[in-house]
């Protein structure tokens, strides 16, 4: 694979992960919207949608060598949507934030 397609797939995966997170958010907003709390946090969501690029980037990488079809793509999206989960979980355990 030359370098040109290395990144033009891993910045596919960035976009379907975070396109993953962005269901996920609009799905916690109307949740969120219904039980009439602050139901939008602009710096929450930009964050999580980072680390939802981050999910597809890294599943991604791991499925470089395959070949893109439906199955791939929608594996990305699904990569955002759950891997967020994974990332914040490990990053609630294993960092301290300050009070």
């Amino acid at each position: 694979m030359e370098p040109l397609q290395i990144l033009s797939f891993l910045g596919i995966g960035a976009l379907l992960g975070a396109a993953g997170q962005g269901a996920r958010a609009l799905v916690g907003i109307k949740k969120n919207f219904k039980k009439k709390e602050k139901w939008f946090d602009l710096k929450r969501l930009i964050v999580s949608l980072i680390i939802g690029a981050v999910a597809g980037t890294l599943t991604s990488i791991f499925l470089i060598d395959e070949p893109i079809n439906k199955t791939l793509l929608l594996s990305l999206v699904a990569s955002g949507y759950a891997g967020t989960d994974v990332i914040e979980s490990f990053v609630r355990k294993h960092i301290k934030h300050p009070n």
